[in-house]
């Protein structure tokens, strides 16, 4: 029995023209670049809750540059300073929780670094400030720089 040229053209056509696949829950393709840098993103979840600069360094690259958010250099980061500016802030704050929500990851067209733009909503307490819990929400983006097949490091967007 032969099949007929159109149904292996329908055949064609079906497999062809299935989307990517995506993670559950999400509009982002399923796929090795995407969970490598959404476990960085847990990784770094974790690092923050649990105050720890060690593991918040260890996830970026040497050529980790940051401004804060503002044009004055009082709040800006780079590698070298970041794992004791973090300790010195970082000590001041408890009960951290953090939640994000990665909502878009873009690729460079070298797929050599990814923008990944996140909302997050934390709350901590700032015991020599005040004994109300702190929180604070807004939309980020953070940038990552491919360093080995399938790793990740931070750029800048903490």
């Amino acid at each position: 029995m032969r099949a007929s040229p159109y149904l292996l053209v329908l055949f064609g056509l079906v497999f062809t023209a299935c989307p990517p696949k995506k993670i559950p829950g999400t509009d982002i393709d399923d796929n090795d670049d995407t969970k490598a840098i959404l476990a960085v993103i847990r990784k770094y979840r974790a690092a923050v809750e649990a105050r720890n600069p060690d593991a918040l360094h260890m996830l970026c690259d040497p050529s980790f540059t940051d401004d804060g958010g503002s044009a004055l250099p009082d709040d800006d980061l780079d590698y070298d300073t970041l794992k004791t500016t973090l300790q010195r802030r970082l000590q001041h704050v408890t009960d951290v929780k953090l939640e994000v929500t990665v909502r878009r990851i873009e690729f460079d067209t070298d797929d050599k670094y990814a923008r990944v733009t996140y909302s997050y909503q934390v709350s901590f307490k700032m015991p020599g400030y005040s004994s109300r819990t702190q929180s604070e929400n807004d939309i980020k983006q953070m940038m990552l720089k491919r360093v080995a097949d399938s790793e990740w490091k931070i750029t800048s967007g903490i």
